[in-house]
């Protein structure tokens, strides 16, 4: 297995391509690149991917200035790691060609400019992607119906990580309610893992999981990541306000953890954006 490639694209360390046209012209001399990580990226551009190898790439993302990446040809991308793109009005990602893409995220729900196509035409409820397995959101607002349209273009996921803003509630407005005349198919036959990073027992926070806990009918887990230690008392209130006793999936299981990594680093750490991490005692 040839090993992982990483371009940074920041002074003053690493190979520095001065232009997008020059990025591209490197990434073409490496005929065997499986892994790119590209870290701290500061010019403004178009960067464009195509690799006929590359399995794994990791972008990051946090000056003021406008860039697009664009995968455009990458029949062996399996992850599209999103870290610290928290100006998400500067970037814009096109994924054009990844047809075995199976993990992506975190990116913010609704601003976030993430273009994915299958085929000639955009992903979307009517033109899904049934590849991708594993999907980290950041809400925008913390709005359910948003989440829940983006699920409808992922019909086959197994595994999703919502990450909750730590300093503000959630927005009060009334949301329209899930029709369950049109259930979300992941919903119904796929979706087994689902972890909130960030969760501060917020009302609208415990609205936005209860959710899933009524609705995921095949849930194995559940798990529910903070920053101060639950005592086993506020775990049983915990469990009063989700209605676990009504779970759609009779097998789930839910758990509360204390965690101190940050959230990007536990995203490249490991190929999947959930990490074991310390467990609390109930």
């Amino acid at each position: 297995m040839a090993p992982p490639v990483a371009l940074r694209a920041s002074q003053p360390r690493g190979p520095q391509p001065s232009t997008p046209d020059a990025f591209h012209r490197l990434l073409s001399c490496c005929h065997a690149l499986e892994s790119l990580y590209m870290a701290e990226v500061r010019a403004a551009g178009c960067l464009r991917v195509s690799s006929p190898t590359i399995t794994t790439i990791i972008f990051r993302h946090s000056s003021s200035e406008k860039t697009e990446l664009v995968i455009e040809d990458a029949p062996c991308l399996l992850r599209l790691l999103l870290t610290g793109c928290n100006r998400d009005d500067c970037v814009t990602v096109r994924v054009i060609s990844a047809p075995n893409l199976k993990i992506l995220g975190p990116f913010l729900v609704v601003v976030s400019k993430l273009l994915l196509f299958q085929g000639i035409n955009s992903v979307s409820s009517t033109n899904s992607m049934r590849t991708l397995k594993v999907l980290a959101l950041k809400p925008s607002g913390d709005k359910l119906l948003a989440v829940l349209n983006i699920l409808r273009w992922f019909p086959c996921l197994e595994k999703l990580c919502i990450i909750f803003h730590k300093q503000y509630e959630m927005h009060e407005e009334n949301e329209p309610q899930y029709n369950l005349l049109y259930p979300i198919e992941c919903l119904e036959s796929h979706l087994k893992k689902v972890v909130f990073k960030s969760f501060q027992g917020y009302r609208r926070q415990v609205e936005f999981a209860r959710f899933f806990v009524l609705n995921a009918k095949v849930l194995d887990k559940m798990e529910f990541e903070v920053y101060n230690h639950y005592r086993s008392e506020m775990v049983a209130y915990e469990y009063r306000l989700l209605q676990v006793e009504n779970r759609a999936s009779r097998h789930a299981r839910f758990e509360f953890r204390t965690t101190s990594m940050p959230i990007n680093m536990s995203m490249i750490s490991q190929w999947l954006p959930f990490r074991p991490i310390h467990r609390v005692d109930a």
